[in-house]
């Protein structure tokens, strides 16, 4: 059985970023939303459009 391409890339990222919930949400139209949150504080949530952006957001939050 072949693996969902993004279930893997969520894996990825989540193993990148341990602190860090990654999760995806389809939208009706336009592809997929790719969300971040810290596993000590639900109240902040990053949004994206690709793995790729949700990285840099990490990493900026990760800069300051």
């Amino acid at each position: 059985m072949a693996q969902n391409p993004t279930n893997a890339i969520v894996a990825r990222l989540e193993a990148d970023w341990p602190r860090w919930q990654i999760w995806t949400v389809p939208r009706a139209v336009g592809g997929t939303i790719w969300c971040a949150r810290r596993w000590d504080d639900e109240r902040q949530v990053l949004n994206a459009d690709s793995p790729g952006e949700l990285v840099e957001l990490l990493e900026e939050e990760a800069s300051q």
